[in-house]
């Protein structure tokens, strides 16, 4: 029997429990959703019937609230390793009789001791006898073991060890050595602790919460050991963070497709990582979809339409702002379909379609909505400007093509660019384009590189930190055309200066086009020594720079440390190769440092960073380098190289002598060090002086050049 208005409680979290109540949402049915963090409430679709409450509830609270509220249902859609949370609400539903229903993840497409929708709901009248889900019986085994299963087969080094709990993840890992990337979430994270040598080796990942932060801080966790994120993460995204804390392992839990547990296998079999999984603890449940069913077969709810073929999506780029900027194709497509999705300023702009709408800019919390809404056949996503312009669309895209019944096609938009170059009747075809939505730019130094860039952006200090950056290297010549509030109504375009600008305060959408017609940056390496600024401080000259620099093989998105970098010729001409590249010029001497803070603001060049202090100590806060450049090193060459190979085995390092004392010492520090067999360049030029008539060509100091790389040791158990 259907009923027509019942009363149901979502214990949610997961992702499992953010689509069962954006099905419930809107419905007849009231529901209270349960959540743990402030963080999980905000996931939860707003809507009249769903009452949405944060903070953690204990059996004894459960049991009183389910006594007072008389729900006709109760689903637990938990995270699967949340055993003791489970367990109270098995108790508490007990007690008082009241139904439920535990919504299981998916374990690689399968689960095992389940029980379908049609045998209803949990009673517990005939179940005393046969208790599988009290709290002992849930927490996972006390005793130590794991067990090696089958490596993955494509030729790496992976290992995949299975283990029952936290307390074996750490036994195990006491067997093995190097870094080890913990993604098992912060309240485990205190077993990690009994490592003899958890400090240098753990790196955990966490949610970014204030709170979580700070527990973990408070355990010991901080700096390049935490990692503090929100996923979803993606496989590529998962390599690049084992390789940046040089993982040998990763700690997971068997979590399922919703939990990120595929990319995390495939990212490690690309790293070549080891994989230590926790197994998930065995339960009674249905799957999500057998949930859903449930509550159409039983609740007023409408019944999913059912289509054996794939959803349709049109990612739609809805121009600059104004509806009268829509294409053609757009318009036909936003007619005919069933429901739009986006963000709530793009959503907004197409209320004249009168459509059902659903604002959400985050891919996977549409994602979910639209799985817990099947009758929805053809939706229409509305992506703001272009769709190929720093869009949302290929995130969205790909993540509801990794859910499979969908098919996806990009309708594209006339981009702001293209119609604010029309408007300032500028070609824009030779212009740097950049985006400072969520994200840094270089805008300064490749508008000095190129004479012209063009910025997307907005927010009340959008000018300020553009302007801000020109003026920092004296380019207040810089001609400016702004533009506010594209195709709208309050449209404003205006041409300034960055001292005019600087201080006004731009709506949430604004663009920039800057035009330099100043000295331009040079595209190639081998500046003349008379263009820097100098003083008395010593410099690479540019013949031995010329060298060093082509020895650096430095790449786009390379991170170089210039240790005693002195005037700064060495990382202004690596620096000016690409806006890409980063830059941390490390130097001890006071008036040094002054001429690298000059010869930075010289040269227009916002990707070099200043650290006054000595190697190696200076070294040690800093991101990992690709690459060093040592000039000088105080006395210190060995402990300099040993602590960049500890940050990156695989750096590669360029240094420059002029002593036979300090060739001897990097030789033999190559001895020692896991380090390839250095190859040894000797320089000596010659420039001339014009002397009367004639000119004499006068000697420079020989310099050798050493050029080796970080050699890895792989280790196998």
């Amino acid at each position: 029997m259907k009923i027509a208005e019942g009363k149901i409680a979502v214990f949610a979290g997961t992702t499992e429990g953010r689509v069962l109540a954006s099905r419930l949402a809107g419905s007849q049915v009231a529901a209270d959703v349960f959540v743990a963090t402030e963080y999980g409430k905000e996931e939860i679709p707003k809507a009249e019937n769903l009452q949405v409450h944060d903070g953690r509830v204990d059996e004894i609270q459960m049991e009183k609230l389910f006594q007072e509220k008389k729900y006709d249902l109760i689903l637990d859609a938990t995270h699967p390793f949340a055993v003791v949370v489970t367990a109270n609400i098995r108790e508490a539903a007990e007690k008082t009789g009241t139904p439920l229903l535990r919504i299981l993840r998916d374990k690689n497409g399968e689960r095992t001791n389940v029980f379908t929708a049609e045998n209803g709901p949990r009673t517990f009248e005939d179940d005393n006898q046969k208790k599988k889900n009290t709290k002992a019986d849930m927490e996972m085994p006390g005793e130590s073991a794991w067990t090696e299963t089958e490596g993955i087969s494509d030729g790496s080094d992976c290992r995949i060890i299975t283990v029952e709990n936290i307390q074996s993840a750490v036994d195990f890992l006491k067997t093995t050595e190097g870094p080890v990337f913990v993604t098992t979430g912060s309240k485990e994270l205190s077993a990690f602790l009994a490592l003899p040598d958890w400090e240098t080796r753990i790196y955990a990942r966490v949610l970014s919460m204030p709170e979580v932060v700070k527990t973990c801080a408070d355990m010991g966790f901080y700096g390049s050991h935490l990692i503090a994120m929100q996923g979803p993460f993606a496989e590529d995204l998962n390599v690049a963070m084992m390789k940046a804390v040089h993982a040998k392992w990763m700690v997971t839990k068997e979590s399922g497709k919703a939990g990120g547990f595929e990319e995390k296998v495939s990212a490690a079999k690309k790293a070549g990582v080891g994989l230590v999984v926790i197994g998930r603890p065995v339960e009674e449940g249905i799957s999500l979809e057998e949930g859903i069913a449930y509550l159409e077969e039983h609740f007023a709810l409408g019944r999913s339409v059912k289509n054996s073929g794939k959803r349709q999506v049109f990612l739609i780029g809805t121009g600059p702002g104004s509806e009268s900027y829509l294409t053609g194709e757009a318009k036909k497509r936003l007619d005919k379909c069933d429901l739009i999705v986006g963000a709530s300023r793009c959503v907004r702009q197409l209320e004249s379609f009168h459509k059902p709408v659903f604002e959400a800019y985050q891919p996977e919390k549409i994602a979910d909505y639209l799985d817990a809404h099947p009758e929805v056949q053809v939706i229409c996503g509305a992506m703001s400007g272009d769709t190929g312009f720093y869009s949302a669309a290929e995130k969205l895209g790909a993540v509801l093509e990794r859910r499979g019944n969908y098919t996806v096609e990009v309708i594209p938009g006339i981009s702001s660019v293209g119609y604010f170059f029309a408007k300032i009747r500028r070609p824009w075809d030779h212009a740097k384009l950049f985006s400072m939505h969520g994200q840094a730019a270089n805008f300064a130094s490749e508008l000095k590189r190129s004479g012209s860039a063009f910025v997307l952006g907005g927010g009340a200090d959008f000018y300020e930190k553009i302007c801000g950056q020109l003026i920092d290297l004296g380019m207040q010549e810089t001609k400016l055309f702004a533009g506010e509030n594209l195709t709208l109504e309050d449209e404003q375009i205006f041409t300034s200066t960055p001292e005019e600008i600087k201080g006004r305060k731009a709506p949430s959408l604004a663009v920039l086009y800057a035009e330099w017609t100043g000295p331009r940056r040079p595209l190639s390496h081998g500046i003349a020594d008379e263009a820097f600024t100098r003083g008395k401080v010593p410099m690479t000259k540019m013949e031995v720079r010329t060298v060093s620099v082509a020895k650096l093989e430095l790449t786009e998105h390379s991170v170089l440390y210039d240790v005693g970098a002195g005037t700064g010729s060495v990382s202004v001409e690596c620096a000016g190769l690409s806006d890409s590249v980063k830059v941390y010029a490390i130097e001890k001497n006071p008036e040094a440092v002054e001429l690298l803070y000059e010869n930075r603001k010289k040269f227009a060049l916002t990707n070099v960073k200043i650290i006054a202090g000595t190697a190696p100590e200076a070294l040690e806060d800093l991101p990992a380098p690709t690459h060093v450049f040592i000039g000088g090193s105080g006395g210190q060459m060995e402990e300099v190289i040993a602590l960049c190979l500890k940050k990156n085995p695989k750096t590669r390092f360029v240094v420059n002598l002029i002593t036979p004392e300090s060739l001897a010492a990097v030789l033999e520090a190559a001895k020692t060090l896991p380090v390839t067999e250095p190859d040894l360049v000797t320089l000596t030029a010659a420039r001339s002086k014009k002397v009367g008539s004639s000119h004499l060509m006068m000697g420079q100091n020989p310099v050798w050049i050493v050029t080796f790389e970080g050699k890895i040791c792989v280790s196998r158990m």
